[in-house]
């Protein structure tokens, strides 16, 4: 789509910004993204990215916020179709962790696991974890599935660090459905609030 169509269309000015300043941190680190790069990136002025965005933090947070809704509706997805009530949502969290990584444009995933180092970022990631498990609190205190959580999470550091490149997809469905078994087990003897 050309720069003039897409400036009379404000929703797509703003997914191209978006877009592009996951792409510009995913090239040159979070901490060199500019607004110069990430308006020419997406082929705008910097006026246009001023238009959507009051600064450089307002952007990236944005896009942070971006890469927690896409998580979340992948995740949505996956919970609406587990027909086991036991341990859903962590399933759900493991296959989408691991989906994620390994999707077509899996910068997004990876941008919203480097911006985890600035403060902002993971206290954003922090309150929509909190907020997503108070709507199964069964889960959030259930040691396997935190346990299985948690694994799915160092899958992803190791994803992004590149330590299971060398590993097939084979391995990799493997250690996801070892993960997603595990959560199918019963509460571990001796574990409260089941």
């Amino acid at each position: 789509m050309d720069a003039t169509r897409r400036r009379r269309q404000p929703v797509l000015v703003r997914a191209a910004l978006l877009d592009a300043a996951v792409q510009e941190a995913m090239l040159h680190g979070l901490g060199n993204v500019t607004v110069l790069s990430v308006a020419a990136r997406a082929g705008v002025s910097k006026g246009a990215l001023f238009h959507h965005f009051a600064n450089r933090q307002e952007l990236l947070e944005a896009a942070y916020g971006e890469c927690l809704t896409r998580f979340g509706d992948a995740l949505d997805v996956l919970v609406a179709a587990d027909p086991v009530p036991h341990g859903r949502f962590t399933r759900a969290y493991v296959r989408a962790t691991f989906e994620a990584m390994h999707a077509e444009d899996a910068n997004w995933a990876r941008f919203s696991l480097s911006a985890l180092v600035e403060p902002t970022f993971a206290a954003l990631w922090r309150r929509w974890l909190d907020e997503r498990l108070a709507q199964v609190p069964a889960e959030r205190s259930a040691p396997r599935l935190r346990v299985a959580r948690l694994a799915a999470d160092g899958y992803w550091l190791q994803a992004l660090g590149g330590g299971l490149v060398e590993s097939g997809m084979a391995e990799i469905d493997a250690l996801r459905e070892c993960l997603v078994g595990f959560t199918y087990d019963d509460p571990m003897p001796g574990a409260a609030n089941h």
